[in-house]
């Protein structure tokens, strides 16, 4: 779908995976295979600007982030940037100053618990992004975050008091799940973003409507709805390369975490985007889709 997408598309997140380099942490909820940036299927989408998305198993160093930026030049053309996880308590600013002139521009943090172990509450994910925005505000960073619809709700009066030099990032939706489009906590969801509070990326369609006869169909509610608060402040992602759902890990032991090499899925990106497109029908809106919005966030 190379061909619907604008020139200058930014696809802000994929993974990069290297164990054999840079081990997984343990414990961990999953092992995947590798995925190597060379492989990224630029035929897609067209777009040579990616933002990488350090994933929960590869712990805490950015090095594997780094390791990737160092292959930039091997990209001919492309523009990578990326989200890393920090302990802010341990980091230093002049660490903080290294990353970011190295392309990283924010921090992610992965709060949904796809039914392995607890899902942790609104006020504990609170309290990791008050820490970090008290690190990140400086560089003007992102905070990506992965969590429920509803515990942005119950975060909505902190975000609302935030410094307003951090930028907060809700992935795939906000966590939102088709029959959560009429919901209270979806309603105060949208009107951080109608505030310009929160950023949406419009990602992981097939993790939220996984199992729903409509599928694809069931999320249209919740684009449109995401699209119409906040034109000014969506981004696309792909989500490539389709780590296994947290449905398929289910009942699996630790050892099984740790010792399944788990393949990747088969999502059908193109689909994706010819369905997105129908929904933005607006030139205007979709270049700041794929292009203006990505540039104000991550260039």
């Amino acid at each position: 779908m190379a061909e619907l997408v604008p020139e200058g598309g930014w696809d802000t997140h994929i993974h990069v995976f290297d164990p054999n380099k840079f081990p997984y942490a343990v414990p961990r909820s999953y092992t995947p295979q590798s995925a190597q940036i060379v492989e990224y299927p630029t035929s897609t989408t067209g777009c040579k600007n990616i933002v990488i998305v350090q994933a929960s198993m590869q712990g805490v160093s950015p090095a594997p982030l780094l390791d990737t930026f160092a292959r930039q030049n091997e990209m001919n053309g492309y523009t990578l940037r990326g989200l890393t996880t920090i302990d802010p308590a341990l980091i230093t600013d002049a660490e903080l100053d290294a990353l970011h002139a190295a392309g990283v521009r924010g921090a992610r943090l992965h709060e949904m618990s796809w039914g392995h172990g607890k899902q942790n509450d609104a006020n504990s994910i609170a309290k990791k992004i008050h820490a970090l925005a008290q690190r990140l505000a400086r560089l003007g960073w992102v905070i990506g975050v992965f969590c429920p619809v509803g515990a942005w709700a119950a975060m909505a009066d902190m975000i609302r008091a935030m410094d307003p030099r951090v930028k907060m990032v809700a992935d795939h939706f906000g966590g939102t799940f088709p029959g959560e489009e009429d919901s209270p906590a979806f309603a105060t969801f949208l009107d951080l973003v109608r505030e310009k509070k929160v950023w949406v990326k419009v990602s992981g369609f097939e993790r939220l409507y996984h199992g729903h006869p409509a599928e694809m169909e069931a999320i249209e509610p919740i684009a449109k709805a995401v699209v119409e608060a906040g034109p000014d402040q969506i981004v696309f992602g792909t989500d490539w390369p389709h780590t296994q759902l947290g449905v398929t890990r289910k009942g699996k032991t630790d050892r099984q975490r740790l010792e399944e090499i788990e393949g990747f899925r088969t999502v059908d990106d193109d689909a994706h985007i010819r369905k997105l497109r129908e929904w933005i029908p607006s030139d205007v809106v979709w270049n700041k889709l794929w292009v203006e919005n990505p540039n104000r966030l991550f260039f």
